[in-house]
């Protein structure tokens, strides 16, 4: 597996990273075009593959999100609810007990202590959470009291639990210590005597039944249920704010009895809150049920299903990245190879192009070296008579300008010889400086034979201030080749042919080169720079002469255009740079 891996890695490097071994070859080729193909196509791909899958986890992370809010305010105000009947039932189930009592029992038999520690015990066991009895006067005096503490003859006209419980006929205070010192809960029951007047029977309640009966609603360790009163004063301990009687900054927005839920922020944790005020079927309570659920503990099992969907998600991203990448190096390699395999068939179709060149300008070299040849054979024949018949030839006037005949024939055929290999040689040169007219009279120079026996007449026009060229040699060489070799091709006996350089900007430079042959028919004109379309007749042709000459014109990084009529003649328009731009020649 380990020795797979690499391979599968080195199969995901593009072809064209490599390092370059053919310079002419590589020279056909833009390679930052092949690197920004190669990561345009694996970002359009991944783009496209990619997109719907962002876009509907986006959708799902909003679902899911909505639904959890949605789902963590409804199991919090469920639970508010489940609590707040359990405390409303705590507390009527005891009010009811004491307001039964009070009913069946007339102020002597609960004025009687022994029965009224009865009546405790019997509480105690049917409802639990009951600590002590105790039977009070309108002036507030304690008539009777069942219970542990030492509280007979105490006077509780001052406590503000006595004053309400005048106001109203059941009263359930908040939590305070009073005489006691301990955190307790008074339920007071206002009954009339006999003689007219009333009196109260109280109960007192031990808040740690309370506190236990809201601990059964307890979910988990991230829950909070305690209660506060109006003030947001504790009334039992809280996870979150203290101890019995800590202030807390709660606020409730409204008296509602309804049950609210909201979401706060407490010591930097998100906290989803719900509240109710305890008084539903009772006269009034001061206690309001507080739930906190802390949002992040909620969340754990959404967390851990997110996790698990981000990491599915994420080796999914991943497989997908590393296929596209592959796709796309395969793609990008195989355009690479055949964009290489055109170019290697391109440089050897300029290669045979710059040979067929060469061999239409041996014609007319072959016809400059004929007539230097004849006289050499002439004269040398001649000599050899005068060597036949002649005993003399020491200071032989005769014989010695024979010989001056043959040296300056042969001087003209070297002349020749060394004007066709320095033009050949420069197929070779790359960018350097290029006089433009001496180019051109020497591709002249090798029809100047062919131009005298057809009578064609040919001129240039070149301005005597006129810049050199800075461009690659060989191929404006074999561009004005192709095209001049056309030109005379296209030409009858008598015809014209006009080549005129100008210079269009200080930055570029304009030539044509205009034949009054016999012209091209209009339906080819579109045609001509295409690969072998050749209007020559019984295959005289390759058609590849203007196709090369067109690449060569852009290689240079000039443009190329044709007028022509048929039976009046053709012109060829070249736009060039005086400098070519480096790194333009590929």
């Amino acid at each position: 597996m380990l020795k797979i891996f690499p391979d599968f890695l080195k199969s995901l490097r593009p072809e064209f990273h490599q390092h370059r071994k053919n310079v002419h070859l590589d020279s056909f080729f833009t390679f930052t075009n092949y690197r920004y193909l190669w990561f345009m196509s694996i970002f359009i791909l991944a783009l496209t593959a990619l997109s719907p899958i962002c876009i509907a986890t986006l959708i799902y992370y909003q679902l899911i999100e909505t639904s959890v809010d949605s789902d963590l305010n409804h199991r919090t105000k469920q639970l508010t609810a489940a609590a707040k009947s359990a405390v409303t039932f705590f507390m009527e189930e005891r009010l009811n007990a004491l307001t039964f009592t009070v009913n069946e029992n007339g102020y002597e038999q609960l004025a009687d202590n022994a029965r009224l520690s009865e009546i405790l015990n019997n509480l105690k066991l049917g409802f639990g959470g009951v600590t002590d009895l105790s039977v009070l006067d309108a002036g507030g005096n304690q008539v009777a009291y069942a219970g542990p503490f030492n509280l007979e003859g105490k006077n509780y006209k001052n406590q503000s639990w006595f004053e309400q419980s005048l106001k109203k006929m059941n009263y359930i205070s908040e939590v305070f210590t009073g005489y006691r010192g301990v955190p307790h809960i008074i339920i007071a029951v206002r009954s009339a005597k006999t003689d007219g007047s009333f009196f109260i029977l109280r109960a007192t309640l031990d808040t740690e039944r309370l506190m236990q009966t809201l601990s059964s609603y307890k979910t988990g360790d991230y829950a909070d249920i305690f209660l506060v009163n109006h003030e947001g004063v504790l009334q039992t301990p809280s996870m979150h704010y203290g101890s019995i009687f800590t202030p807390t900054n709660l606020i409730f927005p409204t008296d509602s009895d309804e049950i609210e839920v909201r979401e706060i922020s407490l010591k930097g944790k998100y906290i989803i809150s719900g509240h109710s005020f305890i008084s539903r079927d009772l006269t009034s309570t001061p206690f309001v049920l507080m739930v906190l659920k802390e949002k992040a503990g909620m969340l754990k099992f959404w967390q851990d299903m997110s996790f698990k969907f981000n990491w599915i998600m994420g080796v999914s991203v991943i497989i997908i990245v590393i296929v596209i990448t592959f796709a796309s190096t395969f793609m990008v390699n195989k355009l690479y190879r055949a964009d290489r395999a055109k170019a290697e068939t391109m440089m050897q179709m300029e290669q045979s192009q710059q040979l067929a060149s060469i061999g239409q300008l041996a014609a007319g070299v072959a016809h400059e070296i004929n007539n230097p040849l004849a006289v050499i054979n002439q004269t040398a024949g001649y000599m050899k008579d005068l060597f036949t018949f002649k005993d003399q030839t020491r200071n032989d006037d005769e014989l010695a300008e024979y010989i001056d005949s043959i040296l300056d024939a042969v001087d003209r055929c070297g002349t020749i010889t060394r004007q066709l290999l320095g033009f050949v040689r420069q197929f070779d040169v790359k960018i350097k400086k290029v006089n433009l007219q001496k180019l051109i009279s020497q591709v002249l120079s090798f029809h100047k034979k062919e131009a005298e026996y057809r009578r064609i007449h040919v001129t240039v026009s070149i301005p005597d201030i006129f810049p050199d060229l800075e461009t690659d040699s060989s191929k404006l060489q074999q561009v004005l080749v192709n095209l001049i070799n056309n030109a005379f091709q296209a030409v009858e006996e008598g015809n014209c042919l006009d080549i005129i350089a100008s210079q269009i900007d200080t930055n570029t430079i304009e030539l044509v080169i205009h034949d009054t042959g016999c012209g091209i028919p209009e339906e080819n004109l579109k045609k001509i720079h295409e690969p072998f379309f050749s209007t020559k007749q019984n295959g005289s042709g390759t058609g590849l002469g203007l196709s090369i000459t067109y690449g060569l014109i852009k290689k240079l990084g000039g443009r190329i255009s044709v007028q022509s009529t048929e039976g009046v003649g053709t012109s060829f328009t070249i736009i060039l740079p005086v400098k070519i731009k480096e790194g333009r020649i590929a």
